[in-house]
C-alpha cells in the first residue's frame, strides 16, 4: 500500500476538476456511460446540463479527446474567448443579440482555425452577410483551409486537416459559460440569445456542431423566463449519477491505480456495493465505519454516498480530505477516524460552495443557510433537520420575519419560493418514507415536487452535507440525526 502523499492522493482519488488531470491519467479512470454516448453522437447541438460538481467538464474533455482521436477537427473556446464576446451583447432588442451571437461565434471560429488569415475570410464579400447565410461559411473556410493547409497543420494535426477538407465538420465545445454568472434578467437574456444562434447556425449548416456545458440551475432560469427555449429542450442532454455510478467512478480510479489491467474494470458496474467495497474500497479505506448512530458499523460506501450530492466530485474531495488525515497520522488505510474528522471541513466547504454559486441569484444565500441551522428545541429531537411542508413553510416564515430577502431577477419572495430556491441548490432534498425504503428525489430529477402550487406528499430534509456546518457546537450527535439506509441503486 502506497504512503498517502500528495501526489499519490492526486493519483489515487483523481484530481477535483478533469481540466487539472493530465490526459494519460484521464483517460485511464474515466467512466463511460450513456450521457457520454449522447454526447458524442453526430447531432449538432448538444447542451450537456447539470449541477456543478456533476462532471460536465469531464465528459466534455473526454468527447474532445474523441474527436482528436477520431481525426475530426475539434475547438475548445475558453471562457475568456466567449467572454471578449458577451461583454459586446448589451442590445435589448432579443434578435438582435441573437444576431450578434451568430456571427461572433463564426468569427471565433474562424479565429481558431486560420488565425491571421481569419480577416481576410471574413472580410471576404461572399462572406459580408455571413449573420443570416451561415451556409456561405463552410465552403469559404474549406477552400481557404485547403491553400492554406501547410501553415494551419503547424497549429492542427495534418490528418485532422485533411478529414476536414474531406468532411467539412467541426466540433466546438463551449464550457465554463456561466463562470461569474450573475442572475440578472440580461444575463438570462444573453444565454438565451446564445442557445438560440446556436441553434441557428446548426440549423442551417449541420456541419458545425456545437458541445455546450451548463449549469442546471442556469438552464432552469433561462428555460422559465423564455418561452422560445421550448425549441431546443430536445437538443438538451441531463447528466445525473446514481449513487452506483458514483462508487464505480472512485473505484475505477483506484483500481486502474493499482493494476490498470485488473479484470475487475471490465464487469465493475455489474458489481453490487457490497463487492465493490470489499475487492476495490477496501484497499485503501476501512470496510465497515466506526462510529456512533445510525452509521455504526455501516458498510463505508453507505457512509461516503450519504454524504455526496449526488456529484463525483463530492467523493473526491471527501477522499481527498480523509486521506490527508490518514497521512497526518501516518495510517497505512483511511481508518473510521481519519474520515470522520474530516466531516466538518467537508461540511463547511459544501456550504461555502452553494453560498458562491448562487449568492448572484439571492444576495443574502448566506443569512438564510445559517437561519436553517436546528434551534435548541430542535437539536433535542432526531427529526432537527426534517420537515413536513408545513413546518418548513413556517420555519421560513419566520427567518423572513427578521432578514429581508431579495431574487436579483426580481421574483417574488414567499416562503415556498425560498423553499423551491433551497430544493433547486441542493441544500434540502425531497424524501418519502414507505415501505420499501426512503425514497429521495433532488431538484434535476423532480423538479416541481416544491412548485409553488401544488403538494406532491413528500417531506423534506437538509442533506447530511451540510450539517456538520450547522451545528459546530455539538458535531458528535449529527449522527443521530442521520437515517441508517442503505442509499438506493437508482
Amino acid at each position: 500500500m502506497p504512503e498517502f502523499s500528495d501526489e499519490n492522493i492526486f493519483n489515487l482519488f483523481g484530481t477535483e476538476a478533469a481540466e487539472d488531470e493530465t490526459i494519460g491519467r484521464f483517460k485511464e479512470y474515466f467512466f463511460y456511460n450513456n450521457t457520454y454516448a449522447n454526447l458524442i453522437s453526430s447531432l449538432p447541438l448538444r447542451i450537456l446540463v447539470g449541477q456543478k460538481g456533476i462532471g460536465k467538464s469531464s465528459l466534455l474533455k473526454r468527447a474532445y479527446l474523441h474527436d482528436q482521436e477520431d481525426g475530426t477537427l475539434a475547438l475548445w473556446l475558453k471562457p475568456g474567448d466567449v467572454a471578449s464576446v458577451s461583454t459586446q451583447t448589451g442590445n435589448p432588442d432579443f434578435v438582435a443579440r441573437v444576431e450578434h451571437w451568430k456571427e461572433a461565434l463564426i468569427k471565433l471560429i474562424a479565429q481558431q482555425i486560420l488565425g491571421d488569415k481569419a480577416e481576410e475570410l471574413l472580410q471576404s464579400s461572399r462572406l459580408k452577410t455571413f449573420a443570416s447565410r451561415i451556409s456561405s461559411f463552410i465552403p469559404a473556410l474549406t477552400d481557404v483551409v485547403s491553400k492554406n493547409a501547410e501553415s494551419i497543420g503547424a497549429v492542427f494535426d495534418k490528418a485532422v486537416i485533411s478529414s476536414f477538407i474531406a468532411k467539412e465538420n467541426i466540433n466546438i465545445y463551449i464550457d465554463d459559460i456561466d463562470r461569474g454568472w450573475s442572475a440578472t434578467s440580461a444575463a438570462i437574456n444573453n444565454i438565451s440569445a446564445l442557445l438560440s444562434a446556436m441553434r441557428d447556425i446548426t440549423g442551417s449548416e449541420q456541419k458545425i456542431r456545437f458541445r455546450l456545458g451548463l449549469r442546471s440551475d442556469v438552464y432552469f432560469l433561462v428555460r422559465t423566463a423564455d418561452e422560445s427555449t421550448d425549441k431546443i429542450e430536445g437538443n438538451v442532454i441531463w447528466l445525473s449519477w446514481t449513487n452506483h455510478d458514483i462508487l464505480c467512478i472512485m473505484a475505477k480510479r483506484i483500481e486502474t491505480f493499482f493494476d490498470k489491467n485488473s479484470p475487475i474494470l471490465s464487469n465493475m458496474q455489474q458489481l453490487n456495493q457490497a463487492d465493490i467495497t470489499k475487492l476495490v474500497l477496501s484497499k485503501v479505506i476501512d470496510a465497515n465505519f466506526s462510529g456512533a448512530g445510525h452509521w455504526s458499523n455501516r458498510p463505508i460506501h453507505n457512509v461516503l454516498l450519504s454524504l455526496t450530492r449526488r456529484r463525483p466530485r463530492d467523493l473526491v474531495k471527501l477522499m481527498h480530505g480523509a486521506a490527508k488525515n490518514a497521512a497526518s497520522h501516518r495510517h497505512e488505510l483511511i481508518s473510521s477516524t481519519d474520515l470522520k474528522a474530516s466531516f466538518e471541513s467537508y461540511s463547511n466547504e459544501r456550504l461555502q460552495d452553494i453560498i458562491n454559486e448562487y449568492r448572484s441569484e439571492l444576495p443574502d444565500i448566506e443569512k438564510l443557510l445559517l437561519e436553517m441551522k436546528p434551534t435548541k428545541k430542535e437539536r433535542t429531537t432526531a427529526e432537527s433537520y426534517k420537515f413536513t411542508t408545513a413546518s418548513l413553510t413556517e420555519k421560513l416564515k419566520n427567518v423572513m420575519g427578521h432578514v429581508s430577502f431579495r431574487f436579483v431577477n426580481g421574483r417574488p419572495v414567499t416562503a415556498r419560493s425560498l423553499l423551491q430556491f433551497l430544493y433547486k441548490i441542493d441544500f434540502i432534498t425531497a424524501r418519502k418514507d414507505g415501505a420499501e425504503g426512503i425514497d429521495r428525489r433532488y431538484f434535476d430529477r423532480s423538479r416541481f415536487l416544491a412548485t409553488e402550487c401544488s403538494d406532491f406528499g413528500f417531506d423534506w430534509e437538509i442533506h447530511p452535507a451540510y450539517r456538520w456546518a450547522l451545528q459546530p457546537q455539538d458535531v458528535n450527535s449529527i449522527f443521530d440525526t442521520i437515517d441508517g439506509d442503505v442509499p438506493r441503486n437508482e
